[in-house]
C-alpha cells in the first residue's frame, strides 16, 4: 500500500464509522442490512490498515532508519577522512618548518609558494584544575538549592571569560611555538 492509499483508507474508515454510528442512532441500535454492510466495510478497512497498512508504514519507517544509519556512517567516514587529511596537513607544515630551520631561513619563497615562520600562541582552559577547585562546591550548592542527584553538573568556560574575571589566570594554559604561515599559490610566470 502506498501512503496515499493508507490515508484514503483511514478517511474511509472514519466516514464508515460515522455512518455506522448515525445508522445505529436512527434505527435504535438494531442491526439491519445497512448497518451490517457498514460493519463489514468497517472491519475490512480495519483489517486492511492493521495488516497491509502497518506493513507499508513499517517498510517506510525501516527504509528511513536505514537511510539515517547510512548517512551517519558516511558522516563518520567523512569525519575520519577529514581528520586524516588534517593530520597530513600538519605533518607537511612540520616538514616545511623543519626544512626552513635546516636552511636557516625565516621566509622561504619558491616560484609559486611562500612560507613564513611565526610564533604560534595557543591558550586553553585547564578544566581539570578548574573542576578540582570549584566542582565540589558548585555541586554542593546545587544540591542545597534542591537540584536532584540525577542531574550532573560540568564546568565549562572560555579563556576570554577567565581573562575577563581577572584572578582566574591560573586556569589558563598557554602554549607557544614556531609555526609556518602559508601563502597560497601565485599564478605561474610565463
Amino acid at each position: 500500500m502506498k501512503y496515499t492509499e493508507i490515508m484514503e483508507a483511514v478517511a474511509d474508515l472514519g466516514r464508515v464509522t460515522f455512518d455506522l454510528e448515525t445508522a445505529f442512532e436512527e434505527n435504535g441500535g438494531e442491526l439491519n442490512e445497512d448497518t451490517y454492510a457498514l460493519q463489514l466495510t468497517q472491519e475490512a478497512l480495519q483489517t486492511l490498515l492493521k495488516t497491509d497498512g502497518i506493513d507499508s508504514l513499517g517498510r517506510w519507517l525501516k527504509a528511513k532508519q536505514d537511510e539515517i544509519a547510512t548517512a551517519k556512517a558516511e558522516k563518520a567516514a567523512a569525519d575520519r577522512r577529514i581528520k586524516a587529511l588534517q593530520n597530513t596537513e600538519d605533518f607537511i607544515k612540520r616538514e616545511i618548518l623543519s626544512v626552513m630551520r635546516y636552511t636557516n631561513t625565516e621566509v622561504a619563497k619558491g616560484s609559486f609558494y611562500k612560507f613564513t615562520i611565526y610564533e604560534s600562541k595557543k591558550t586553553s582552559v585547564n578544566i581539570a584544575a578548574l573542576e578540582d577547585e570549584y566542582l565540589a562546591k558548585v555541586r554542593a550548592a546545587a544540591r542545597a538549592a534542591g537540584l536532584p542527584e540525577c542531574i550532573d553538573i560540568q564546568l565549562k568556560t572560555t579563556t576570554g571569560n577567565l581573562e575577563a574575571a581577572g584572578d582566574m589566570e591560573r586556569f589558563i594554559d598557554r602554549e607557544t611555538g614556531d609555526a609556518v604561515k602559508f601563502t597560497k599559490p601565485r599564478a605561474a610566470k610565463e
